[in-house]
């Protein structure tokens, strides 16, 4: 193989893709590039580097081109002459005046025309017509005077009287501990009980589980073998309950239920304590209406007989 390429229109191409044969012409031209062979394909890299710095100049000529143009507008709207407004302001002026002028006349003209002097008798109406409103306004008051002093007196009554209640309320009233059970003859109403209930069809009730130390109303000590001991949210303490077992105890038998169901029993709110049931009797008044010891939640339907003494 010679080392020049007798080819003088470039390098000569042999069958073999691996071979590809260049002449000193052609290292001439191309001495900054490696030799490639047929089947390999040039690299994107170089083109498109070539292509982005194209763009980037484009890019920065153009922004160029839009400075200059907008810089230019600029100066152009700031030469233009200013608009004149003062004849308009002048014409505007002049129609204000006339209008002035024509008010002046005009006012100069009713004061001519009225009487120099007001009659006597217009000038007295005129004075009386001011004075009415004052005097009537005056005559309201002195009738309300009367009123008010009533609902002044009447306010100061019920403050003494409601005083008064409650002074004997506080001297009359009793130790939680010693109110007993009681039947009143006269109905119970709610407002004797803070709003409560008078009735309640079921409620649930439970006994105070044992060892378990309470506290009543008044600070007195919990005594579980007393039998009209109850502790409960619902109705205020003091007031006297009826407690009436109803059917469905589960855990009886049918002896033990004819024995319960239906049984009643006085007892008295000693006591608020929060619970999962309405009612948490004492041991002893738990066994009057259910089987202490077998049962542990009953219904029972309540009703007031007697509300906190006074």
């Amino acid at each position: 193989m010679s080392q020049y390429s007798r080819n003088q229109g470039g390098p000569r191409d042999y069958s073999s893709p691996h071979i590809r044969v260049r002449g000193a012409a052609d290292y001439r031209r191309y001495s900054g590039e490696r030799l490639r062979l047929p089947n390999e394909r040039q690299l994107i890299g170089p083109r498109l580097k070539r292509m982005i710095s194209g763009l980037a100049v484009l890019a920065i000529l153009g922004g160029i081109g839009v400075a200059v143009y907008f810089g230019v507008t600029e100066l152009l709207e700031d030469d233009s002459p200013a608009v004149v407004t003062e004849p308009a302001t002048d014409a505007a002026a002049s129609e204000d005046g006339a209008a002035e002028d024509g008010a002046a006349e005009q006012s100069a003209a009713d004061s001519a025309a009225e009487p120099a002097a007001t009659p006597p008798e217009t000038a007295e109406a005129q004075s009386q017509e001011q004075e009415s409103p004052a005097a009537e306004s005056a005559e309201q008051d002195r009738q309300a005077a009367p009123e008010q002093g009533a609902a002044v007196a009447q306010e100061q009554q019920a403050e003494t009287t409601a005083g008064s209640v409650q002074q004997q309320s506080t001297e009359m009233s009793i130790p939680v501990s010693e109110i007993q059970p009681t039947v009143v003859d006269m109905a119970v109403v709610p407002a004797q009980i803070d709003g409560a209930e008078i009735a309640a069809e079921r409620v649930t009730a439970e006994p105070i589980p044992s060892g378990i130390p309470r506290q009543l109303g008044d600070g007195a000590a919990y005594d579980p073998t007393e039998p009209a001991t109850v502790f409960t949210s619902r109705w205020p303490v003091g007031t006297t309950l009826r407690l009436t077992r109803l059917p469905g105890a589960t855990l009886l038998t049918d002896e033990e239920q004819a024995a319960v169901v239906g049984t009643e029993a006085l007892v008295v709110v000693r006591g608020t304590e929060a619970s999962n049931t309405d009612l948490q009797l004492s041991p002893a008044a738990f066994d009057l209406i259910a089987v202490y010891g077998t049962e542990r939640i009953i219904a029972v339907s309540v009703e007031v007989t007697a509300p906190p003494p006074q």
